[in-house]
């Protein structure tokens, strides 16, 4: 079949090209090449689209002949030469330049040499207050926007941790689950409004609770609740002595800021509330009448803050690049030859 004797040559120009570039990288590599490993093996299967290509090419559209002699007597007596023998080895090049560009897409990668991610750091759920005596300005411009702003400081001063947010009103949800990505997390912060949720009432122990659970995803040593609210529990649900005793069981400790200038006693706070709370943890309890006291006791939190070593994903050598140069390189000669010497007329 003329398809076969057209596709064959192809093909052999190609496994040829493969084996001889396939043999080099098992030089270059030497005993390293038992420890390749395919990171995308997917990848693989595309392979096979440009030999598919080929055969729907071949079939559909076989080359026709270049030159036509009007005496066959003639074209017998011509032995073919070498650009005859080679006019093949362009389309074999291009069909290898695939084959390897698909092998470099499945990420070859070495696992001699790996590596493990760590850095030092902690993580750290924040839990913050929604409810509508939020809105009011004895901290410029109030107490949502200064806390935001504080937050926001002290995550930039925090780069190897871990940190979430929890917001909490009369209800509590999950603004941003532990995450390294400090960019996004500082993102989301800053576009915490009040009225998001209801904020009728204060449910300092769902917010507690809702954090503790973001920190049931963490495999880090210490962990720790950062509580910001101005108020005091004054909703259904879990109390937040009850959640303070989980956290002890959890050895998760929880900081309390007690936000904004109140009249104890006479202005629905509970201080003492927060104390217990931080107390039961070993955690601190902090008192902050304007926006400057916040920024302090958010200082001063940092320095009370440990240390854990926390691993993050292995890392392999990538190989990708040793299939890469070859690929461009065939595809080159490919251009190359078939605007040179092993051009076709017409």
């Amino acid at each position: 079949m003329k398809f076969v004797r057209h596709l064959l040559p192809i093909v052999g120009w190609a496994l040829l090209t493969l084996g001889i570039t396939a043999g080099g990288l098992a030089l270059y590599l030497g005993q390293g090449l038992r420890y390749v490993v395919i990171a995308e093996p997917m990848w693989l299967l595309a392979a096979l689209l440009p030999l598919l290509a080929l055969c729907i090419r071949t079939y559909f559209s076989p080359r026709p002949p270049t030159m036509k002699f009007s005496r066959l007597r003639t074209t017998r007596r011509i032995r073919p030469g070498l650009a005859a023998r080679l006019v093949h080895l362009p389309d074999g090049f291009r069909l290898a330049a695939a084959v390897l560009l698909a092998v470099t897409l499945a990420r070859p990668q070495s696992s001699r040499h790996t590596d493990r991610i760590e850095h030092e750091g902690i993580d750290i759920a924040i839990a913050l207050d929604l409810s509508q005596s939020m809105e009011l300005g004895d901290m410029y411009p109030n107490r949502l926007e200064a806390a935001k702003a504080v937050i926001d400081e002290f995550i930039a001063r925090r780069p190897h941790d871990r940190i979430g947010l929890v917001a909490f009103g009369s209800r509590a949800t999950t603004v941003s689950p532990l995450t390294i990505d400090h960019d996004v997390l500082r993102a989301l912060i800053d576009r915490v409004q009040l009225g998001g949720i209801d904020g009728s009432s204060t449910a300092i122990g769902a917010g507690l609770g809702v954090a503790l659970n973001r920190l049931d995803e963490s495999d880090a040593e210490s962990k720790i609740v950062v509580l910001l609210t101005d108020g005091k529990h004054n909703a259904g649900g879990i109390n937040p002595d009850s959640a303070a005793t989980e956290a002890k069981e959890r050895d998760i400790k929880i900081y309390t800021v007690l936000m904004g200038s109140h009249k104890f006693g006479t202005d629905g706070v509970d201080p003492a509330q927060l104390e217990r709370i931080a107390s039961i943890t070993g955690g601190f309890a902090y008192t902050a009448e304007d926006r400057d006291a916040l920024r302090t006791s958010f200082m001063d939190l940092l320095d009370k803050l440990e240390k854990s070593t926390i691993e993050g994903q292995q890392i392999r050598a990538e190989l990708f690049h040793l299939l890469l140069w070859p690929a461009l390189l065939l595809l080159l000669f490919d251009v190359g030859l078939r605007t040179t010497r092993l051009r076709r007329f017409p």
